[in-house]
């Protein structure tokens, strides 16, 4: 890699990975990586990104915007305790992303080839946006009580390259073609969240990422939760993997849900384990079964999770 890219890359790779990048075999020949490395986001702030939710997105009949939200709800962290939340200085070693999950409501008589190509297009929006660091999507595991049948993952840099994604030509394609015909209703949530500052733990590449499966949690905090409760369930969440470990939890990230279509959940959880073995060892696990009865319930009024297998549908755009 040319000099001036690595230059660029300080932006927003550790230099302790630079050289490695610069030599990785995994760049070679591969447009894809490197553009989204390259490319460069200015973070925007919490604030900024509230307000820009507040008056909704102006993009029309597409794949989570205002105009077909499932209910009128103002942003998660205007209506919740959460209000006069405050940046903590980031902890060595880790690099704020934001979360991007969608729980999609489709149709029952959608036919398997409708379905194939809803997620062979989402897979392959990453083709067409440099900014999606991180993608996983598939059919819900068992059908929730909300309805939903499907749900996807994006990560992104910053709130800015997220609002940018939301306005790109090919997600509005895809929103509007293979999506919205067929779909009765989702729920959204954004969360900025705190993820390993490397390259694998950040991209969600190599071996501990290429299969799995992706557990959700929405929680609805109760109006009038003090601040201390949010905020202690939220580091009680991210302490998790530490106390459970890597063989079971190979990625979680938590935070307050920004998004004004997320049905009242104000806040999101995004497990990745390895297999259903390990789900079932998180699920029942006391680390897990104590943040739930002490830190969860008492200042919760609902809950939904879903589960969906990790399966890269397309390793090629067909857009």
């Amino acid at each position: 890699m040319a000099l001036s890219a690595a230059a660029q890359l300080a932006n927003f790779v550790p230099n302790s990975v630079l050289q490695s990048i610069s030599n990785s075999r995994h760049l070679s020949g591969s447009p894809s990586w490197a553009h989204i490395l390259v490319r460069r986001f200015t973070h925007m702030s919490l604030e900024g990104f509230q307000e820009k939710s507040r008056k909704g997105y102006q993009h029309g009949p597409l794949l989570g915007s205002s105009s077909r939200r499932l209910s009128n709800v103002t942003v998660a962290a205007e209506r919740s305790p959460i209000n006069g939340f405050h940046e903590s200085p980031r902890p060595i070693g880790t690099r704020k992303v934001v979360e991007h999950v969608v729980l999609l409501q489709m149709e029952e008589d959608m036919t398997d080839e409708q379905e194939k190509d809803m997620l062979d297009h989402l897979y392959s929006l990453q083709y067409h946006y440099r900014g999606i660091l991180a993608v996983s999507l598939g059919r819900v595991v068992e059908r929730m009580p909300e309805g939903v049948t499907h749900a996807f993952f994006q990560r992104f840099p910053s709130f800015e390259a997220l609002e940018q994604y939301m306005d790109h030509p090919a997600r509005l394609q895809v929103a509007e073609k293979y999506i919205n015909p067929y779909c009765k209703g989702r729920i959204v949530a954004d969360f900025e969240a705190e993820v390993e500052d490397d390259l694998e733990p950040l991209f969600r590449r190599g071996e501990r990422f290429q299969q799995g499966i992706e557990h959700v949690v929405l929680i609805k905090v109760r109006e009038g939760a003090i601040l201390d409760g949010t905020e202690g369930m939220i580091e009680a969440f991210n302490a998790l993997p530490q106390q459970i470990g890597p063989s079971v939890i190979v990625q979680l990230t938590a935070g307050t849900n920004l998004s004004d279509r997320n049905k009242g959940y104000t806040h999101g959880v995004l497990v990745r384990v390895p297999s259903e073995e390990a789900l079932t060892t998180f699920s029942k696990h006391p680390a897990y079964v104590r943040v739930f009865t002490e830190k969860v319930l008492p200042i919760s009024s609902g809950l939904l999770s879903a589960d969906f297998l990790v399966d890269p549908v397309t390793k090629s755009s067909p857009l």
